[in-house]
């Protein structure tokens, strides 16, 4: 810092690297602090390489729910949304070869978020049920929309007809010849009416619209997936919806979590900070890891060969 005389005096501002203010009649001139950044930290690294499956995710299952996030701020999209909530959670890390290849691993993140309460579901994998009561009757092949919605209403008071279930169901598959990690997106939906004698099975996916032990749930086997039902209803021209989160059931999916997944992936991108002083990669060829004497060493000291 400086203090000028004559016409420099009179400078205000910025030029280059020096700004300039006056104080108490004077121009004091002081240099910018110049901070550099690094732009390979860990958090931006674990940000970088947990970003892509999620926007993977979101672009498989976005047309499937437009309106799934219920209060938004003024500005902020489903996606924004999306993003926000599934980069808390369920961390997914892909290697920047990964994300060039567009790979997305099925994973359990939240799809939904509203006022609506949560369908509650018990047990894991392949086998789970929910908290929706069908009382006595179960689901066949005979049995149509008419009595599944007379079953949910009449067994859950969260429930009335013109209400929606719908059934999310993303299959985890890999490429046989890439290795590259792939989701293909199903989803159905059911209108509780009393009055529609159409077969239940013949529109919706069976496997999540079953019968288990006196509610609705999921069995059989869809392989290697996530899954989830929602709630909906419409009220004075908005939608509502419950909060849901996709259920795990992706036998793969821990190959790409944890700290050996992130570590792979960082790397690919580059090391989380570079250390000058450290040698990158590895080396072949002999290693001399004599210091004393001798005749095969040439610099060591003694012997003949000394000077």
């Amino acid at each position: 810092m400086a203090i000028l005389n004559g016409i420099a005096s009179k400078l205000k501002g910025s030029a280059g690297s020096l700004t300039f203010r006056r104080s108490a009649g004077r121009t004091i001139v002081s240099e910018k602090v110049t901070e550099v950044k690094i732009s390979r930290t860990e958090p931006q690294q674990r940000h970088r390489t947990k970003w892509a499956n999620v926007v993977q995710m979101y672009k498989g299952i976005r047309p499937l729910i437009d309106y799934g996030f219920e209060t938004k701020p003024q500005g902020v999209s489903d996606y924004n949304m999306f993003v926000k909530v599934n980069m808390q959670q369920s961390p997914v890390y892909l290697t920047k070869p990964l994300v060039a290849g567009g790979a997305c691993v099925a994973a359990p993140y939240q799809i939904t978020q509203g006022s609506l309460p949560a369908i509650v579901v018990s047990g894991t994998g392949q086998n789970v049920t929910t908290d929706i009561s069908l009382g006595s009757d179960g689901i066949s092949a005979a049995t149509t929309v008419a009595q599944f919605s007379r079953s949910v209403v009449g067994n859950n008071v969260d429930y009335n007809y013109g209400d929606q279930i719908s059934f999310f169901l993303v299959k985890q598959l890999v490429n046989a010849e890439t290795g590259i990690p792939y989701c293909q997106f199903f989803s159905c939906k059911v209108v509780l009416d009393a009055a529609n004698d159409a077969k239940l099975w013949d529109g919706v996916l069976k496997n999540g619209f079953s019968s288990q032990d006196g509610t609705l749930g999921h069995s059989g086997n869809d392989g290697d997936c996530v899954y989830c039902w929602v709630h909906s209803r419409k009220v004075n021209g908005k939608t509502l919806v419950s909060s849901q989160t996709l259920i795990n059931a992706n036998s793969i999916l821990a190959e790409y979590q944890g700290d050996l997944a992130y570590n792979l992936a960082a790397s690919s991108y580059g090391s989380t900070r570079d250390v000058f002083l450290s040698p990158d990669g590895t080396a072949t060829g002999n290693t001399n890891a004599g210091s004393g004497g001798g005749n095969d060493n040439p610099g060591g000291g003694g012997g003949n060969d000394s000077l």
